[in-house]
Formats: C-alpha cells, sequence, structure tokens
C-alpha cells in the first residue's frame, strides 16, 4: 500500500550495471530532490554513490514490492541538465552503462592541500601583432554571423599561428563565459600553461589533467563550476567538466589519437563528446591541425564544419623561397648499405646534426619505437624472445633485461629461449635506447634527452624535459610519438625521421594516416617563424618512391586526403561507414574461443542488410597479462547502428568490451 507523503526517487548508481539491464534504480525519499543530486544508495548489500534522474509521487505498489530508502543527500543539484544530457549522449553513442559514464561527471571529494610555493604569474599585456591572415581567420571564427555552423577547422602548417587564433577567440567571449582547450598529451601541458598565463594570467587557468592530485583536481573542479575560473586546458577527460557558461571549445592537434579512450569504459572519443558538449551550451568549436584527420576534413565538404585556413608565416628579412617551410630530403637506405654505412644514422643526416651543433642549434630526432630494439632472436634456432604473459616480443632495454611493453615483466640478466634453453640472443630493429647509444657514440660531447613511455612516467618528468629542451640544456631530443605534438621551440634546426617504414608496419585501416601525420607533425618541429634559419627535415627509408613519403615530404595535405578518402569510400570505412570492435578477453584461451563463435552465430543471424561481421580472430596482441583475446568487427556500411543491432551488442555477455569508433582494428 501508498505510504502517505512517500517520493519515488529515480537514480543512476555510479557503478556498472549491465547493459541488457535498466541504468536507473527506483528509492524512496520523505521529499524530493532535484535531479542532478548526488545521493547515496544501498545497491544490493553495499552502499554506492548515485546521481538522481527524477522524482514522482509514490504510487500503489501490488504484491510485496518493496523499495528502499535514499541513505543520505550528499549534495544537491550537483550535476545540471547538460552534464545530465552529455553523460546519456556518451552512454548512447558508445553503448556503455550509463552509471560508469557518469562516474567521469562525479571526482573524488578531496581536499586539496595548500600549496605554499604557489607562485601566480602576472597577466602579460604585450600585444601579439596578427599578420592580415591571421586578422581575417579571427574574424571569421568570432565575428561572422553569415555560418550556419559554430564548428570551426582550423587548418594551416605548423608555425603558421593558430594559436594566436585560439588567443583571439578566447578574447572575444562574452565577460561571464569560459573557454575549454583540450590537449591530446600531458607533454603539451606545460607549454599551454606558459602561453595562457602569459596571455590572461595564471590565477584564471584551471588545468585539469590525470597526473594532478585528486584534492587539486576537486579544488579546480568546483571553480569552474562557480565560474571563477575561466580558462580550462585539460587532456580529453576535461570534456567532463561542470562549466557554468561555456562559449568556445579548441580542439588542439585534433589529429592526435590520444583524444580516444580505448583501454577503458567508458571508449569515449573526446573530439565527439566536445562537439555534443558545444551543442548543449551552443559554444563555438575550433578544431585546429596541420595534418587533420580525414573524418574531421570531410565534414568541412559535407557542409557540417567551416573551414579556416592559415598559411606558413613569413619570416621577417628571410628570403621569399623560405616561406614554404623547412627543407625535406627523402634518404635512401638502401644505397646506405650498398655503400656500407650500418649505422641508422645516415650519411646526410650525419652531417646536419654536426651542422647544428657546430652552430648552437637544437635536433629532433623521431622513431616510432622505444627501446633498444623491436624484438630478439635466439641466435641457436632463431625462436623470438616472448613475454611469457602476453606473448608478445621482448625489447631489449639498456639495464641489460629485456622488458615487455604491454605488461610489467621483465627478465633477470640472463634469460633463456623457450625453445633450445639457449641464452645468447640478437637484438632486431631499433628503437630509441639504441638510437641514444648511437648518436652518444658519434657525438660524444652532445647533450642529449630521450622522450618515450619510460622516461616520461610523472608530470615532473615531461615538464622537466621541455624545460631543459626549451632553454638550450639539450642538443639533441630522441623520442616517439610524444614529440609529434605542438613543441613550438625555435631553436630546432633539424628534424630527423630514422625509420619512416616502421610506421606502415601495421596492417590497420587508418596506418596510412597516421605515418602522414607522425611526419609532417614532426617536420614541423623545425623551422619555426620567428627563427633566424630555414630548418631541414631528413627522412630516412627503404622505400623511397612510396607516394606517402612524397605527399608528407610535401606537406600535401590535399592531395594525400583525396586518394585516402577515396579508399574509404570504396570499402565504406569512416567517414562513410560506421566500425564497432568487439573484443572478448579471458584467462582461458578455450573459452575465449567459444565465447567469440557463439557471440558471432547469435550476430550473424540478425541477418541485417546493412552490417558486415568479420569471423572471430585473434587480436594484434592475442594475450596481455595472461588474458588471452579474440575480437570481431562490425561494420555498418551506411553508419547506421540499428536499434535491433544495439540491442544483440547490449545482450552481449560480461567480458566483452564495444569499443565504438575505434582508432584501430587490430
Amino acid at each position: 500500500m501508498k505510504k502517505p507523503g512517500k517520493i519515488i526517487v529515480d537514480v543512476v548508481p555510479i557503478a556498472r550495471i549491465p547493459l541488457s539491464r535498466n541504468q536507473s534504480f527506483s528509492y524512496l525519499s520523505d521529499m524530493e530532490i532535484p535531479a542532478g543530486s548526488l545521493v547515496e544508495i544501498p545497491l544490493f548489500r553495499r552502499k554506492v554513490q548515485g546521481i538522481v534522474t527524477g522524482h514522482r509521487p509514490d504510487f500503489e505498489r501490488l504484491g510485496n514490492i518493496e523499495l528502499k530508502k535514499i541513505s543520505s543527500i550528499i549534495e544537491e543539484n550537483f550535476l545540471d541538465k547538460k552534464q545530465i544530457a552529455l553523460a546519456q549522449f556518451v552512454s548512447d553513442h558508445y553503448i556503455s552503462p550509463l552509471g560508469i559514464v557518469m562516474k567521469s561527471f562525479v571526482p573524488k571529494r578531496v581536499k586539496a592541500r595548500k600549496n605554499k610555493n604557489e607562485t601566480r604569474d602576472k597577466k602579460n599585456e604585450r600585444e601579439i601583432v596578427l599578420t592580415k591572415e591571421q586578422k581575417e581567420a579571427a574574424i571569421k571564427i568570432s565575428k561572422n554571423q553569415k555560418l550556419q555552423t559554430k564548428n570551426f577547422l582550423l587548418f594551416g602548417p605548423a608555425g603558421s599561428g593558430k594559436t594566436e587564433i585560439y588567443f583571439e577567440a578566447v578574447k572575444n567571449l562574452k565577460k561571464n563565459q569560459q573557454a575549454l582547450i583540450l590537449l591530446p598529451e600531458l607533454t603539451l601541458t606545460p607549454q599551454a600553461i606558459d602561453r595562457y598565463s602569459e596571455k590572461f594570467g595564471r590565477e584564471n587557468i584551471a588545468i585539469l589533467t590525470s597526473q594532478i592530485s585528486k584534492g587539486e583536481f576537486f579544488s579546480q573542479w568546483q571553480k569552474i563550476r562557480s565560474g571563477e575560473i575561466r580558462i580550462i586546458i585539460g587532456t580529453r577527460m576535461a570534456v567532463f567538466a561542470p562549466f557554468k557558461n561555456l562559449g568556445l571549445i579548441v580542439v588542439d592537434e585534433e589529429q592526435d589519437m590520444s583524444f580516444k579512450q580505448w583501454d577503458m569504459n567508458p571508449r569515449y572519443d573526446a573530439r565527439t563528446v566536445a562537439e555534443k558538449l558545444a551543442e548543449l551550451h551552443k559554444a563555438k568549436i575550433i578544431f585546429g591541425s596541420a595534418t587533420p584527420r580525414v573524418e574531421t576534413y570531410q565534414k568541412i565538404l559535407d557542409k557540417q564544419m567551416a573551414l579556416v585556413e592559415l598559411p606558413h608565416l613569413q619570416i621577417p628579412g628571410a628570403p621569399k623561397k623560405d616561406h614554404d617551410g623547412p627543407l625535406v630530403e627523402i634518404i635512401d637506405l638502401k644505397k646506405e648499405k650498398w655503400e656500407k654505412n650500418h649505422s641508422p644514422i645516415s650519411r646526410k643526416l650525419r652531417s646536419e646534426i654536426a651542422y647544428a651543433l657546430k652552430n648552437n642549434l637544437q635536433t629532433i630526432l623521431f622513431i616510432n619505437r622505444q627501446g633498444m630494439s623491436s624484438f630478439s632472436i635466439c641466435t641457436s634456432c632463431k625462436t623470438v624472445l616472448r613475454c611469457p604473459q602476453c606473448e608478445k616480443a621482448l625489447i631489449y632495454d639498456n639495464s641489460g633485461i629485456y622488458k615487455c611493453i604491454s605488461c610489467a615483466y621483465k627478465t633477470s640478466i640472463t634469460p633463456e629461449c623457450s625453445k633450445c634453453h639457449g641464452i645468447a640472443f640478437q637484438n632486431i630493429g631499433l628503437g630509441t635506447q639504441k638510437i641514444e647509444r648511437e648518436i652518444s657514440n658519434i657525438f660524444a660531447s652532445a647533450r642529449i634527452g630521450r622522450i618515450d613511455s619510460q622516461t616520461m612516467k610523472d608530470a615532473r618528468s615531461q615538464e622537466k624535459i621541455y624545460r631543459d629542451f626549451a632553454e638550450g640544456k639539450i642538443d639533441i631530443l630522441i623520442g616517439t610519438q610524444m614529440l609529434t605534438k605542438g613543441w613550438d621551440l625555435p631553436n630546432v634546426a633539424l628534424v630527423g625521421i630514422i625509420d619512416a617504414d616502421n610506421m606502415l608496419s601495421i596492417p590497420d585501416f587508418s596506418v596510412n594516416s597516421r605515418a602522414f601525420q607522425n611526419i609532417v607533425q614532426v617536420s614541423g618541429r623545425s623551422n619555426r617563424p620567428h627563427a633566424r634559419f630555414r630548418g631541414s627535415v631528413i627522412i630516412q627509408t627503404f622505400n623511397p618512391n612510396l607516394e606517402l613519403f612524397r605527399f608528407a615530404a610535401e606537406r600535401n595535405f590535399k592531395q594525400f586526403f583525396a586518394r585516402e578518402i577515396k579508399e574509404r569510400k570504396d570499402l565504406s570505412l569512416p567517414p562513410f561507414g560506421k566500425l564497432i570492435k568487439l573484443v572478448y578477453q579471458d584467462y582461458d584461451a578455450k573459452k575465449v574461443s567459444e565465447k567469440a563463435n557463439d557471440a558471432y552465430e547469435k550476430l550473424e543471424k540478425l541477418e541485417l542488410e546493412n552490417i558486415s561481421i568479420s569471423e572471430p580472430q585473434k587480436s594484434f596482441v592475442s594475450n596481455v597479462r595472461g588474458r588471452h583475446r579474440e575480437q570481431i568487427i562490425l561494420k555498418f556500411r551506411d553508419g547506421n547502428v540499428s536499434q535491433e543491432a544495439r540491442r544483440a551488442l547490449e545482450d552481449l555477455p560480461s567480458g566483452w568490451l564495444i569499443d565504438v569508433d575505434p582508432i584501430s582494428l587490430i
């Protein structure tokens, strides 16, 4: 029977609820609780936090249905309507439990420690003088009311002044509006803080990344929510911040794959979420890149986004021919071998490094792999040395042991071959540590730094290497994809791409785009517009006639796009089709195979016209930390996921990982 004065409150528990079940639960309360309130509720045998989504009067219930009571109200109106709508969008789009999505909106409520050494950088009132092209770009973004879209692609080479356009867009916001600056990598954060602090004052900026303490994170969260903070700089998680009045979103280096969360739920893409966030707040959004994604550039052709182009900035006093960017040379490594040069550093690259050192200029060397090798083989039986937990090839570390880059496994100083028990191994291929050792041998007096996942484990090391390189304490910086990001360092005269072919070694639909982006992006670290020289780029390859390398050397994105978009259209790949990757993992290999086959048979029975379903296959990394993995790829040729297909995915048993819009199919 109905009890007088009782209210039924619908709550989404911040917990993993199977997709096949209703994502909200009903509880009793003595009072109305506003939607968005943070509450504590009993869930099965434990207490968890939850978000209220609505309430209604109690009603007469048949049988012995008893509703549990809400334990406590932690904070009313903790989330606003826009945040709840964004959470629902992420849950629906990425087929992820709503409670897990809500968790991203609810930070740990920890009091921040006071930092006695904290200093506030004073705002620098020095006015930036924009070029004619920059002024036109800024006007188009900020003041042109004729455009039917508020979404912009700011397309310009490295050094074209995209950051200055971001500054103008922030400056043109109304007094009470906020700006979100999304960065792909933590390594870019120190530079961004410096630039925006100089322009707008450090006290007006909040930082949201995974590296700040929980207390500091919550403190920043509260300041954003109150409207005290005007500019928010962060990595992908910052899209879930509690904006009070968001007027602008900037997605810098929009081509970067780091904007996609692929290793845990919700497997969201911050670029897609940012577009929805801008829509909810009626805010402008700028995607900036020298090498935009194919999917992004197609939106220009589909009239979903406005194109704003910037030319390379002219260097005052430089000859006109130097305005076209750095000099790029492709080196044929086959000729190096014929001429008995067995070093991974070509003669041309060696002479250019020597020239840079002699003139107190800096060099960046890019190699798309860390460690001392790609893999190692037993000298007796030629068996590859593999991780016993992941089955992935181990790489040799300069500490004298072999490591797995997928898990924490390390060998002893004297590992044994799994087949013949031999203890002698030959290291094959190149890695950052091997290049570091080679450069040290050739240029003994050079100050060398290395940037990869081994050296960049925390925020302090990231900031230190940026500061050291920016202050000229490092002559040669060797690194992986982290180097391709938007560091603007005027003393870099030379960029060397050690092994361009390695970027094309993985069989994946996006491999050409990534290779093109990496080459162009890292090349852009040279020849800054305010430098006193024209930079050089050396691309080393065994395939110098590949069209892709020519496009990248010429920085000809539009020709590359024309070729790439045709292939994708022919194969119904994004942006023309939609991909969903299903991965099942378990410690029992037989169980994985059985579950994968069962799921495949059920999906095949759907007999949908617009869908292609791949047979189960082992993932590229088929064993991670002892868990075996198999995957199924769904391709929706018209880009739409039908309700029938969605229900089938929601009904998958536990253990399945659903990755919507994956960045990779391997």
